[in-house]
């Protein structure tokens, strides 16, 4: 019974452009397949757009806690994939104007991004004392204060982002605004290219905190690089956020446009380096 129930589960989830499985149900299969040799009384019964996994036990719930462990030890194996290193950090540079001009050897122009509902990108991060995946998926378009914005999903969490420049506008949990910024944020300034600088103030408020912060970002977009992630090789660009005061970097990030998203983050935090890359994606 349990091979007939992942063999229809194995028959859900493949064949992933007609039926249409969600990324996080995929990844969940993914798991479920190094378990399946656990708890011969289970019985699969469905795999929800979160990638939760529902299996009932028969005759008790013997298999259940050794089934629950492998699939946590295949989440975490999920998460450890292939780590890519950083390449060596650059040189800071100096506040700059608004935009500057690039050099005449640079890139291609890089264009905004079209997102489409059901577009989605997994990632694996790890960072001091924790590690782990998660997805993002372009869940609809809405219009907040009359401006149309994407707005990204993940779990509970919602990412507002305006459609027109994908600058960050706000973030919200179970329908309550976590976070602001006023004006909304600046990741990319369009068209992207190589020697492009940027700078901005924004005024970042957490209400439920009761957290008002002032940030500066000088945003360069340093160099074209091509870099291997676990979803695959694929060439970005290397954009590095850093603190206007200092000079010191704050974030990174090789953003595809093929992908239409970063590929790979590195951003400092507090209690040390969180690093995310690109697990694996689904564009519409």
């Amino acid at each position: 019974m349990q091979r007939r129930a992942l063999l229809i589960a194995s028959l859900l989830l493949t064949g992933c452009a007609s039926i249409g499985n969600t990324l996080a149900q995929d990844l969940a299969y993914e798991r479920m397949k190094k378990c399946e040799h656990i708890g011969a009384s289970m019985v699969f019964q469905r795999i929800d757009l979160d990638g939760t996994v529902w299996v009932q036990f028969r005759g008790g719930n013997q298999g259940q806690t050794e089934w629950q462990e492998c699939m946590r030890a295949a989440a975490q194996e999920q998460a450890a994939q292939r780590h890519v290193a950083a390449p060596p950090p650059r040189p800071a540079v100096t506040a700059g104007a608004v935009a500057t001009q690039p050099s005449p050897a640079s890139s291609s122009l890089v264009l905004a991004p079209i997102w489409k509902p059901g577009d989605e990108w997994a990632f694996r991060y790890e960072s001091p004392g924790e590690k782990g995946t998660y997805v993002w998926s372009m869940d609809r378009e809405e219009t907040v204060n009359g401006v149309p914005h994407y707005v990204i999903k993940t779990g509970t969490r919602e990412i507002f982002y305006r459609k027109s420049d994908i600058a960050y506008t706000r973030e919200s949990v179970s329908g309550k605004v976590v976070k602001q910024y006023t004006p909304a944020r600046l990741r990319y300034v369009w068209p992207l290219e190589v020697g492009k600088t940027w700078e901005q103030t924004v005024r970042e408020e957490k209400p439920a905190d009761r957290q008002t912060v002032e940030r500066v970002d000088v945003v360069t977009v340093e160099a074209e690089e091509t870099i291997t992630v676990p979803a695959g090789t694929f060439k970005t660009l290397k954009i590095v956020y850093r603190n206007k005061g200092t000079g010191a970097v704050s974030y990174e990030e090789w953003y595809s446009s093929e992908l239409k998203s970063p590929i790979q983050l590195r951003e400092r935090l507090d209690h040390g380096l969180r690093v995310r890359e690109l697990l694996a994606y689904k564009l519409k």
